[in-house]
């Protein structure tokens, strides 16, 4: 078992590591974007990265508070769906997630997700394999989203 502080060592070292390792790529839709903090320009549709002890996993959330708007955004994903998955792949769409927070909280959001087994966030040989997953569906997400972006723009 790793201690609280060798954990935030680890996750630190894992982002920072990939960070660096996608220098080599710029946005198409946001030159100064991040792509482990990416920033989509729509309020409440995130692109995250999560890494664990068995998977990692690339998601579209959408989190609007207000569940006929989040229907709304959702809708327009599916409208969009077979474009998507020429230009990105084959992802897991869920219009209804729910999420129970630490505190009790539960948290309803829209999601569209894939992810890779066997990999693991505290096993440094299994990092390759996680950042080329991440590279190339982050890659083409983020044309896909060069191009579609401002249909979302629109809904906001």
């Amino acid at each position: 078992m790793f201690t609280r502080e060798e954990v935030k060592e680890i996750n630190t070292l894992f982002w920072t590591s990939f960070g660096k390792y996608m220098q080599k790529h710029k946005s198409k839709f946001n030159f100064h974007n991040k792509w482990v903090n990416y920033k989509t320009g729509v309020k409440d549709v995130y692109f995250r990265l999560k890494m664990d002890k068995s998977t990692a996993e690339i998601s579209i959330d959408v989190q609007h508070k207000d569940a006929g708007i989040r229907e709304l955004y959702f809708e327009q994903f599916v409208e969009l769906k077979k474009i998507f998955e020429q230009q990105v792949g084959n992802w897991e769409w869920n219009e209804l997630e729910i999420q129970r927070s630490t505190e009790g909280v539960y948290t309803e959001f829209s999601t569209i997700r894939t992810k890779l087994y066997d990999v693991n966030l505290y096993q440094k040989e299994t990092w390759q394999q996680t950042f080329y997953f991440f590279e190339d569906n982050m890659v083409k997400l983020d044309e896909f989203w060069a191009d579609f972006n401002e249909i979302f723009k629109q809904l906001d």
